[in-house]
């Protein structure tokens, strides 16, 4: 195929062109609205824009509605609460209030009892927690470790077991 060189003509199937009409050159309409923006040149006339008049003085006004009183944020009555120091420890203290808690004849017959698997009161078991409780917090506090019977107990079950893990001589060969 031999190239054919690209035309602007449409040919026959294309809609006919309309001639251009030419452009009427009336005045442009004045605006009767308002106008936004500023002025043309207002940017460097700045002085000449603003007339020396009384309006001038009411625009350096505070433009804001209201009251312009001030008002105290805080209330002048008040007094400012003072920090609270914190509470010293008192190891001294604290370790007599657990020497006692050893030394309460009460508790000791309330957890020999339990110990026996005797019933025990509500009233009785209450003061059981209590006094167990404040125990331990106070161990707690004065960094006393505390070793329950139980944790011994479970180590010395498996103590033996351990021993029959070794193989005797005569199993080696």
């Amino acid at each position: 195929m031999t190239r054919r060189k690209k035309t602007r003509t449409t040919g026959p199937l294309a809609p006919s062109k309309k001639p251009l009409e030419p452009k009427s050159k009336k005045a442009p309409a004045t605006r009767t609205g308002p106008h936004k923006g500023h002025k043309p040149g207002s940017r460097f006339n700045v002085a000449a824009a603003k007339p020396n008049t009384t309006s001038s003085v009411k625009s350096s006004a505070d433009p804001r509605h209201g009251s312009k009183k001030p008002i105290q944020l805080v209330d002048p009555n008040q007094v400012a609460p003072t920090p609270a120091r914190q509470k010293l420890f008192d190891r001294a203290a604290a370790l007599a209030e657990l020497n006692a808690l050893q030394s309460d004849a009460r508790l000791q017959k309330l957890l020999a009892k339990l110990e026996a698997d005797q019933e025990l009161t509500p009233s009785e078991l209450e003061y059981v927690d209590l006094r167990t409780d404040r125990f331990n917090q106070l161990a707690e506090q004065l960094g006393i470790e505390i070793d329950d019977e139980d944790e011994d107990d479970f180590d010395d079950e498996f103590a033996d077991d351990e021993d029959d893990w070794e193989l005797d001589e005569d199993e080696r060969d």
